[in-house]
């Protein structure tokens, strides 16, 4: 078991060139991975690996829902610069981590090192989550976006969730499903078609994964550079439509969206935004990889978050700018595709080059699918490699001779992520895309606070010892922790008792993994 919690980090940024070396490391005398050659990453390789990992599908779908839950622009930009401020202070309390362990890891090190006792518990209740709840929560949330704008590229439209009326006497509001309706009790088209689309995403990624690792790493690096692209484009082009379009520009800013704001809708805009920031940890998991980590870190993490906050921004801007909030404050689920409505505005009725630039996000969305596939895939045979899954780990860790990747990890993968956008999603009547990236973004949270948590007890357990590198300032750490208490908490602030499944959801497999724990201990 305390190999499950060693190894399991690290295949996530691991490469064909790379093996299993033993050492002992002051922290853990268990295996680590290195390169194979003494790498010489820089802190450029550094911040664009962080900002391609950061910006992925949350920016152009939370920006929306964002806007829609608490009506202000004013307050959309300060969650927004709040959660820049609660991430930077994030990276900069896993740079004195990554100072202290040197090795790669990530939380399931740090988690080790800060709480010992019970016997490697909190490192295998992260190693569980992260590969049955965390990654494919992550990626049905990322596919369920894709294939929302991808609905949109084929239809011109962005609901996919009420019902279409069968007569010009049947009023709107009567082909709306309540509230407490499910996805079963839904038509075919376009909720289900729409779920139906995010699993041919999946599937098409899966295939090429499969295939060749280097036909992979050439398309997901294509697909990166049509991402960070896209996205420049509509951060530059918001500035056009600002002076464009005055009057829907003046509008927006000048008045709110109608309609009252709650606690609940703060809670639920923040755990949002954090997700839509997540990735700025990414480097923590192949410190092996970088010479003098430690100095590397510490400018690779604050510049890649502090690039991505003002991208962040800048994307705002252009959307509050251009989109009607008339439109962001419609009963459907348009808020979600922000970007489509964006471009729907920028170019009028010239649908054909919409739907292009739409289609261009939908490849954005895909080339971080790509990312969160490939790494859940590695994560997969790492946790059989160590015999996570009895009597299937044989069968998981193999890599297929001819094509030299997992193809049995990549095939559960795609049953399990199909499985629970399928089953899952369609038995919760919240929106999917809502459900899985607060599912994925509250369990992801509960560690980051233990972690930030655990950085305090590894100072106060090594007080006498040698000045550190680096030592985040007390303050900066404090803002990381009250920024997980923030998160973990506001999210039980909700008004309807369907929000709080994610939460439930993610304390239910906190529950089986605890269990796990015990068995795998009372068992050695």
């Amino acid at each position: 078991m305390a190999d499950i919690n060693d190894n399991i980090s690290s295949y996530e940024n691991s490469g064909d060139n790379q093996e299993v070396i033993r050492s002992v490391s002051p922290i853990s005398s268990e295996p680590s991975i290195k390169p194979r050659n003494n790498s010489l990453l820089g802190v450029f390789y550094g911040i664009g690996m962080n900002v391609n990992n950061m910006i992925g599908a949350g920016i152009i779908s939370t920006p929306g829902i964002v806007w829609y839950a608490v009506k202000s622009p004013g307050i959309v930009l300060s969650l927004w610069l709040l959660g820049g401020i609660i991430s930077m202070a994030g990276s900069l309390t896993y740079v004195e981590l990554g100072a202290i362990h040197k090795v790669n890891g990530g939380e399931t090190k740090y988690l080790q090192t800060a709480y010992p006792n019970p016997k490697l518990l909190m490192s295998y209740l992260f190693s569980f989550m992260l590969v049955l709840v965390i990654k494919p929560g992550l990626l049905c949330a990322i596919l369920q976006i894709g294939a929302q704008y991808f609905w949109y590229t084929i239809t011109g439209e962005t609901d996919i969730q009420t019902y279409k009326p069968e007569s010009e006497n049947t009023s709107s509001d009567d082909n709306i499903p309540e509230l407490n309706s499910i996805g079963w009790n839904l038509p075919f088209s376009p909720f289900w078609f729409v779920k139906f689309l995010a699993i041919l995403l999946l599937f098409v990624i899966t295939v090429y994964h499969m295939l060749s690792n280097r036909w992979a790493a050439i398309i997901n690096q294509g697909l990166a550079i049509i991402k960070l692209t896209t996205y420049s484009i509509i951060a530059i082009a918001g500035i056009y439509g600002l002076y464009q379009n005055k009057e829907i520009s003046g509008n927006n800013w000048k008045t709110k969206i109608n309609g009252n704001t709650g606690i609940a809708e703060y809670s639920s805009a923040i755990l949002l935004i954090m997700f839509s920031y997540n990735g700025w940890n990414n480097l923590n998991y192949s410190l092996g990889e970088f010479r003098n980590p430690e100095k590397k870190l510490i400018l690779s993490n604050s510049i890649s978050v502090a690039i991505v906050t003002v991208m962040y921004f800048l994307v705002n801007i252009a959307f509050i700018s251009v989109v009607p909030k008339e439109q962001i404050a419609s009963k459907d689920n348009s808020h979600e595709t922000i970007a489509a409505e964006f471009f729907n505005q920028l170019f009028g009725n010239r649908l054909i080059i919409t739907r292009i630039f739409t289609f261009l996000v939908v490849l954005s969305v895909m080339g971080t699918a790509a990312v969160e596939v490939w790494s859940g895939s590695r994560v997969i045979v790492a946790a059989a490699n160590l015999d996570f899954f009895p009597k299937y780990s044989q069968k998981l860790r193999n890599w297929n001779k001819r094509f030299d990747t997992p193809i049995n990890a990549l095939l559960v993968q795609f049953v399990w992520c199909s499985f629970l956008m399928i089953f899952v999603g369609g038995s919760i009547s919240i929106s999917n895309f809502k459900l899985f990236s607060n599912l994925a973004s509250y369990s992801y949270w509960i560690f980051y606070l233990a972690t930030g948590i655990g950085l305090l007890l590894i100072r106060w357990r090594s007080e006498n010892n040698e000045e550190k590198f680096f030592k985040v300032p007390l303050p900066v750490v404090g803002v990381f922790i009250l920024g997980g208490v923030l998160v973990l908490t506001f999210s039980f602030i909700i008004d309807d008792a369907l929000q709080l499944s994610p939460m439930l959801f993610s304390y239910g497999f906190l529950f089986i993994a605890l269990l796990s724990w015990y068995y795998f201990s009372t068992k050695k």
